[in-house]
């Protein structure tokens, strides 16, 4: 207690004793003083209330000397007075002494109770926002207590702190509410609320509101009674989001896919309000992708609010890059209105690689055969996404009894949805085993960046057919009598799959059997079709009668262009007995002959097997 007030206490008290040993009227104070406004019931219930003092132990007229004395005219007012020691003076059985009052301090006086409250604050230090982002709010809660009578301590405490955004405005809070604990008197606890903020908000200050929650003790009384109670505080804090430039990307183009590299177009708008100069933007790629080998610097120069500029950059799509888009992050830097650089909030766009190519096989069939040549057909079909004028069909048999002598089959331009047919001429190894064989079919292609791409192995089965003869043949009995000619005919026809052309037949006969006419020609036969064809054979007048064979050969072409020359036939001739005319010389000069036909017959047949 400072000097002054003790001495204008002093004179009071003096002043009150005097009044109250009759020597001064009330009402000399009262008019020097002007008295107080508090109601002298108010007094009373105040006193039973916070101090515990019955109104039947205080004196009415000492009070209301009190208070207008002192000109009390609130609560707390009275509250200062009992607390400097005048607590002795309004109690009815209390006798007052001369000099100062003792006010607690030195024994046997009056002790007040601590009372007091928290005095919560709030105030977000940074406030600035960016749109499109979500915000966290820093808001810092302050506890600056109020101390009413006493010593105050654990009176300006807030207990059991809560902070509520009550109204997030035109935000999205993302939390409605966040306990900090206990917030001491002169301390700072800090609540943290992640905010969303519209991409489209305009520049400008809006307000958020918070609602604070507490508890506190209201009253600590000397014998270490406490009285409890809650309050909350409303708080209203301005959000501004400034007038700057903003960026957003608009569009992100490429023909790149996976595999390959190439470029990727992206264009930055300025969203915001002010212009950014010499704006510099620094893109990196993610899950795949790479820029640049690492990152591109990019020159955008000047961008008006609303305006564009575009980036080209080189990127390169990992192969094994799973599906889907891919992000890439851009920084930027900029010079604003003062010339002064600075950093813009960083951006993330999407990256969707061009669609991996891709293709199929179809209407896959064969003739393939064992011991023969054959063709391996069928259609590559473009499933798209785009057309390719520059595919090749790579064919790898997966056996060794199948040779393909050239794998290789260019494609022409397919658009998507579209097919392009392909052949590939099949040799079957004649030690090879019938039954299904495996082909592998990869699509070599260029990229829209040029860069070499390939779809594919697509596996296809085959079938080899067991070794069958190219012709089979028929024909009635067949018989000629020794001595004499006999013409007949056969039924040839074509059992392979193919369609054969330029057959030409050759008759052999040896030993007994001889032949004028050894030689049949069968334009073309498709595959199941037949033809007549029709030789003479003659037997010696020394023949014997019994079954004797002749042998036929063929040599063709096939549809793929080969001359080819067909195992040996054989058919039966039965030679019967010839009447019998004597023989002699006769008889004698056609055995001469018969055996230099059948000389002949030996050399001609060497002669076309060689």
């Amino acid at each position: 207690m400072n000097a002054q007030r003790q001495t204008l206490i002093a004179g009071l008290f003096a002043l009150l004793v005097t009044i109250s040993m009759g020597v001064a009227p009330i009402g000399t104070v009262a008019d020097e003083n002007g008295g107080g406004d508090l109601d002298l019931e108010d007094a009373l219930d105040h006193l039973d209330e916070e101090h515990d003092i019955d109104e039947d132990d205080v004196s009415t007229s000492d009070l209301r000397t009190l208070i207008d004395s002192l000109e009390i005219d609130t609560t707390e007012e009275l509250d200062e007075a009992l607390a400097d020691g005048f607590v002795d003076f309004i109690l009815a059985d209390e006798e007052m002494e001369s000099g100062l009052p003792d006010t607690g301090t030195g024994g046997g006086g009056y002790v007040p109770p601590d009372r007091g409250e928290p005095d919560i604050s709030a105030n977000l230090p940074s406030n600035e926002v960016a749109p499109g982002t979500v915000e966290e709010l820093e808001f810092e809660i302050t506890n600056d207590g109020d101390i009413t009578t006493g010593s105050g301590e654990g009176v300006t405490d807030a207990q059991s702190v809560t902070v509520e955004m009550d109204d997030d405005g035109p935000f999205d809070s993302q939390l409605d509410e966040i306990s900090i604990g206990p917030v001491q008197d002169g301390g700072v606890s800090e609540a943290v609320f992640p905010v969303a903020v519209p991409q489209n908000i305009d520049a400008g200050e809006y307000d958020i509101t918070l609602e604070i929650e507490y508890t506190y003790a209201e009253t600590i009384g000397t014998d270490g009674s406490v009285d409890r109670t809650s309050d909350s505080e409303t708080v209203d804090i301005t959000v501004e989001v400034p007038d700057e430039p903003r960026f957003s990307v608009a569009d992100v183009s490429t023909n790149v896919e996976p595999g390959a590299s190439g470029n990727a177009v992206i264009e930055v708008e300025n969203t915001g309000t002010e212009a950014a100069n010499e704006t510099r933007a620094t893109i990196a790629g993610g899950g795949g992708v790479v820029i640049d080998g690492e990152a591109a610097e990019e020159v955008l120069g000047d961008i008006e609010p609303g305006e564009s500029a575009t980036a080209i950059v080189n990127v390169r799509i990992d192969e094994a890059a799973s599906g889907g888009e891919k992000p890439l992050d851009l920084e930027f830097t900029y010079r604003d209105s003062n010339g002064v650089q600075q950093e813009a909030e960083p951006e993330t766009a999407s990256l969707a690689p061009a669609g991996e190519q891709q293709f199929s096989i179809q209407n896959l069939e064969d003739d393939l055969a064992v011991g023969y040549d054959g063709d391996v057909t069928g259609q590559v079909h473009n499933d798209g996404p785009r057309s390719v004028d520059d595919a090749v069909l790579v064919v790898e048999p997966m056996s060794e009894t199948l040779f393909i002598e050239d794998t290789r089959y260019a494609l022409p331009e397919i658009e998507p949805g579209e097919t392009a047919d392909f052949r590939f001429p099949t040799d079957v190894s004649g030690q090879a085993d019938g039954g299904d064989r495996q082909l592998r079919f990869t699509v070599e292609y260029t990229g829209g960046d040029n860069s070499p791409l390939e779809d594919g192995p697509h596996s296809e089965r085959v079938v080899v057919e067991d070794y069958q003869d190219e012709f089979s043949l028929e024909g009635e009995n067949i018989t000629v009598r020794q001595g004499e000619t006999t013409e007949f005919a056969l039924e040839i026809t074509n059992e392979r799959s193919g369609t054969l052309s330029n057959i030409d037949a050759m008759l052999y006969t040896s030993g007994e059997l001889d032949t004028d006419n050894d030689e049949a020609f069968v334009p073309e036969l498709a595959p199941g079709e037949s033809a007549e064809i029709t030789f003479d054979v003659s037997a010696s007048d020394m023949a014997t009668p019994e079954t004797h064979p002749v042998e036929l050969d063929f040599q063709y072409d096939t549809e793929r262009g080969d001359t080819t020359i067909s195992d040996t036939y054989q058919h039966p001739i039965e030679v019967e007995n010839a009447e019998d005319d004597g023989g002699g010389i006769t008889g004698t000069l056609v055995g001469i002959l018969g055996a230099l036909t059948v000389a002949g017959v030996g050399i001609t047949l060497w002669w076309r097997r060689g």
